[in-house]
């Protein structure tokens, strides 16, 4: 079965430090804009694969910062504290050089730290 990051077409990087999106029409929210839920989605993952151990979100805060059009995403997470059992990341969606999303997310960690 596939997972819905797979579904939705999102590739991690070989050296798992990125994750992109090549969009597809349904990826659409009106004519030549990305849905911001596709936007939150891929900056939520980014941020996951900066946890370094299985997490799911508990709290995301999404920043749009620019209107995101067809074509590569690339997505790219920063780990701000990971504790116990709670981890916080951050993670921005690139098109081209520029930003079109943030988000700040806390994860639940599924196995104690």
């Amino acid at each position: 079965m596939e997972n819905f990051n797979a579904h939705l077409g999102l590739r991690v990087a070989e050296d798992g430090a990125s994750v992109t999106l090549d969009t597809l029409p349904e990826h659409q929210v009106a004519p030549e804009t990305i849905h911001f839920a596709v936007l939150t989605t891929l900056a939520e993952v980014s941020a996951a694969q900066a946890a370094g151990v299985p997490v799911v979100p508990a709290a995301v805060s999404v920043q749009l910062l620019a209107r995101a059009r067809p074509g590569r995403l690339v997505g790219k997470g920063r780990l701000l504290r990971r504790g116990r059992t709670l981890v916080v990341a951050e993670g921005e969606v690139f098109q081209g050089e520029q930003m079109v999303a943030k988000a700040t997310v806390t994860f639940a960690a599924l196995a104690p730290v």
